[in-house]
This record gives C-alpha cells, sequence and structure tokens, in this order.
C-alpha cells in the first residue's frame, strides 16, 4: 500500500490541469493588479491643509490666494498675518452663521455681525469727541467744531470697534482649536 500526502496530491492535480495554463492566469491577474495599483502609487498632491479651525481646513490653495490678493494691496503682510486674518473671518463667521444671520456675501455678513454684536454697544460722549478735537485742532486745519464733529465721531468709534473686535476675537480663539500649517514638513 502507498501512501501519499497533500502535497502530492496537490502536485499531482496541479499537473493534471496543466501548471503553465495556471501560471499564465497568475501572471495576467498580477499584471492587471500592479496596473491598477500604479494609478494609485502616481498620484499626485492636489492640494493640502493651511490650517485647521476646529473641524473646518483652510486650504494651502485658498490661503496662496488670498496672500496675493492681499499682497498686491498691502507689499509689506506676512503669511501669518494673512492666515491670522483667514482664521478670524472663519470665526467670525461661524459665530454669524449661530445668530443666524444671512447676507449676500461672506463679507456682508462679516459687517452685519460686527454692526449687531460690536457697534451696537460702543456710545462715544460728547465730552469725549470735543477732548479728542482739542488736542488734534491743528489737524483739522481751522475748521470749527461742529463741521468735524461727525467726522470725529465716526473715527472714534472705528477706534473702539477695533479693541472690541480684537478682544472678542481673542475670546473666540481661546475656545477653538487652531492649527497653523504653513511650513512644508
Amino acid at each position: 500500500m502507498k501512501y501519499i500526502s497533500a502535497l502530492d496530491m496537490h502536485f499531482n492535480r496541479m499537473k493534471k490541469l496543466g501548471f503553465r495554463k495556471n501560471y499564465y492566469c497568475i501572471f495576467f491577474l498580477c499584471s492587471v493588479l500592479f496596473i491598477l495599483y500604479s494609478d494609485l502609487c502616481f498620484a499626485e498632491l492636489i492640494d493640502r491643509v493651511a490650517a485647521y479651525v476646529d473641524d473646518t481646513a483652510i486650504t494651502y490653495s485658498e490661503f496662496k490666494k488670498r496672500y496675493l490678493k492681499v499682497k498686491e494691496t498691502v507689499p509689506a503682510v506676512t503669511e501669518e498675518e494673512v492666515i491670522n486674518s483667514m482664521i478670524n473671518g472663519l470665526l467670525l463667521l461661524k459665530e454669524a452663521k449661530k445668530m443666524r444671520l444671512e447676507a449676500p456675501t461672506d463679507d456682508d455678513l462679516l459687517k452685519g455681525y460686527i454692526d449687531i454684536k460690536i457697534k451696537s454697544s460702543i456710545v462715544i460722549k460728547e465730552d469725549k469727541i470735543s477732548a479728542f478735537y482739542k488736542e488734534h485742532a491743528a489737524e483739522f486745519g481751522g475748521k470749527d467744531y461742529f463741521s468735524v464733529r461727525d467726522d470725529i465721531e465716526k473715527y472714534l468709534i472705528e477706534l473702539e470697534t477695533n479693541v472690541q473686535l480684537k478682544a472678542h476675537l481673542e475670546e473666540l480663539r481661546a475656545n477653538t482649536e487652531i492649527k497653523i500649517q504653513l511650513k512644508d514638513r
């Protein structure tokens, strides 16, 4: 009696089926897989993330577009200033949307949010306006107080808006996860 191992049975079956046919099938299958896989290997990087603001990403192409646009008007601007400006804009837009504000553009939405959230609480007292006029009387070219009063008030409102907006942004940033990735790694 002759005993045949499982390995011998496998080789006998391969001989009967024609080992060459199986070899060509395996070769063909491997070739197809290699061609499909090679497309994945040569995939190109389309864009990368320049910054995260909570669960929102700012892509590098968005950042670069904004940076070049700002650089045309303000040549001394840095990349960090532009990315921080974009982050601040995202934070304010997020807050405006929480308030369910609507506007045709993001810029209009930001203006509306700032008007409601910040400017509406600013009051410039008359004595502050007159004190500013007295301190800067030479800059008004001899114009009387009442002819420049409204311009002074607008200027002081803008100054106070900037101060309060900066404080508001610092508060929003403190409660937000922000990660900036401008440098290549």
